[in-house]
């Protein structure tokens, strides 16, 4: 097929290929931004738990996580631009059904699909980017179009919360279809068609086994808080994930073209790399989640506050990566790293025992912030600089599909602590066992009852939800601590040190940004 941007001159409309290709990016990433401060909304309108809110902001990462390494295998085989308008569709077509779900069920069916379309949107996006770019501008592009995923971030949670506090939560998904419309139209005439000339071999059996395994183990830890660890759901949750690990280990062991590569799986500097970034997307994740219902629900705050409140994390992801590479000449890929999620651990402990209002919070968010911008970087890099650039497609998407993974299992522990935690406190203060089932059912009891005993009850509740986010967010931050140890001792102190398997050079991404699946 047509391959443009590798005779030095590229491709004549690239710059305006290069918004629609950045467009397409920010709309998933602003997603999850808009999707943290509705979380409140969604509670009250769904009567929703948290159990099941946690399953429809899951279903997106994990559908992603699942579907990732194929969809970078199918972009390569039919189309990079089929690939990439095919995925917006579906994203946008999740995106339409969110908007009208009347019910949980629908709702995180929807999310499942909208991240069924990013798994192809990802991959295709940045393939014709490198196609259509000479190497000269590819750096410079690259990070323009790794910029509309930092801005995405930051305006997630104030669209959201603006769109929330003056319409209804379900306004959070008609946002994406501005864009889904606008590159759907502009994609189909300006995005020219390019594929590999020897794409790999589909691996959907692989692809099934491998998200089932991610769905038991998730879908067993939320259940775990809910029903007892010991009951048949988790149990259930937990055998299916143990089947689905094994029988995906055995069939990508036999397959010809397998997704995992088990040789890099033997190196410790992928194994500390991939762990950490999993680690410490799980604790971004799972504050994020805590964070936007306490800030709402206890500290009484609207959702265009909230979302006001948690958009500085993302301006320290940016300053975390301008510093990054200051730090990586003197401390190297390990000292990066260890750094950032030690100061991220301490950021998430900071928001953690923040019950004072929104200073400690800020403080906390910074520390976070920052300490991810330090760590992100370096260890895609570490990843990229294992495999020879013929390779770097398949070993960026599975780089991406440990974040999606890492922010699955954020939000299912981390939220799994906070109910449990709730549910135990509530208890213990000798609340009624509907208002111990979540802070906004004990709310809403409590206005019902009104007078002096509504006001104790809310009160008590809410300490009872601000002690349970403070163990919750605690188990964050030892989580991500956990991962600057792993960081210390398998990570290599310089860049050189990972003695990667070619000497062409790896995959290069911009300072702090994620290297997502690349294809030529």
């Amino acid at each position: 097929m047509h391959r443009t941007g590798t005779d030095g001159t590229g491709d004549p409309r690239r710059w305006w290929i290069l918004g629609v290709l950045s467009l397409a990016l920010f709309a998933i990433v602003l997603n999850n931004g808009l999707l943290n401060v509705a979380i409140p909304g969604m509670m009250r309108s769904l009567d929703a738990d948290i159990g099941q809110v946690q399953f429809i902001v899951d279903s997106y990462a994990l559908a992603l996580a699942g579907a990732l390494l194929t969809a970078g295998t199918l972009s390569d085989r039919y189309g990079h631009k089929r690939a990439a308008l095919t995925g917006t569709a579906v994203f946008g077509a999740g995106s339409l059904v969110a908007l009208i779900a009347d019910g949980t069920g629908q709702l995180i069916a929807a999310r499942a699909l909208m991240g069924l379309g990013a798994a192809f949107i990802m991959p295709g996006t940045l393939a014709v980017l490198v196609h259509v770019f000479p190497p000269a501008e590819r750096a410079r592009a690259i990070g323009i179009w790794s910029g509309a995923s930092a801005l995405g971030v930051a305006a997630g949670p104030v669209v959201g919360g603006f769109l929330v506090g003056h319409f209804w939560w379900g306004s959070i998904f008609l946002v994406n279809l501005v864009p889904v419309a606008v590159v759907l139209i502009a994609g189909a005439l300006l995005l020219p068609e390019s594929a590999a000339a020897k794409p790999r071999r589909a691996d959907p059996v692989g692809a099934l086994l491998g998200t089932a395994a991610m769905v038991g183990l998730v879908f067993g830890t939320i259940q775990g808080a809910k029903h007892g660890w010991t009951s048949a759901a988790p149990m259930t949750g937990f055998a299916v994930a143990a089947a689905g690990g094994v029988a995906f280990v055995l069939w990508e062991r036999a397959h010809p073209s397998p997704m995992a590569d088990f040789a890099l799986l033997r190196r410790a500097p992928f194994i500390g790399a991939s762990v950490s970034i999993l680690l410490l997307m799980f604790g971004l994740a799972g504050t994020l989640f805590v964070l936007t219902q306490r800030l709402q629900f206890s500290l009484g705050y609207g959702p265009l506050k909230a979302g006001l409140a948690v958009m500085p994390v993302a301006f320290a992801v940016l300053l975390g990566t301008l510093l990054c590479p200051v730090l990586g000449r003197r401390a190297g890929p390990r000292g990066c790293v260890t750094a950032g999620l030690a100061i991220g651990a301490v950021g998430i402990l900071v928001v953690g025992l923040a019950d004072r209002g929104y200073p400690p919070v800020l403080a906390g968010l910074l520390l976070a912030g920052a300490g991810i911008g330090l760590a992100i970087g370096p260890t895609t890099d570490v990843v990229m600089s294992l495999v020879p650039p013929e390779r770097s497609g398949a070993t960026g998407s599975l780089d991406m599909t440990m974040q999606e993974l890492g922010n699955a299992l954020g939000v299912a522990v981390v939220g799994s602590a906070l109910a449990q935690s709730y549910t135990a406190q509530a208890g213990a203060a000798g609340l009624p066992d509907a208002a111990a089932r979540t802070l906004d059912g004990a709310l809403r009891i409590a206005e019902n009852a009104g007078g002096a005993a509504g006001q104790e009850l809310a009160r008590t509740a809410r300490d009872a939800f601000g002690h349970a986010a403070g163990i919750s967010l605690g188990v964050a931050a030892a989580v991500v601590a956990c991962g600057a140890v792993i960081a210390a001792l398998l990570i290599p102190g310089r860049r050189e040190d990972t003695d990667a398997v070619d000497d062409t050079g790896p995959a290069v991404a911009p300072a702090g940004q994620p290297v997502p699946a690349r294809h030529s």
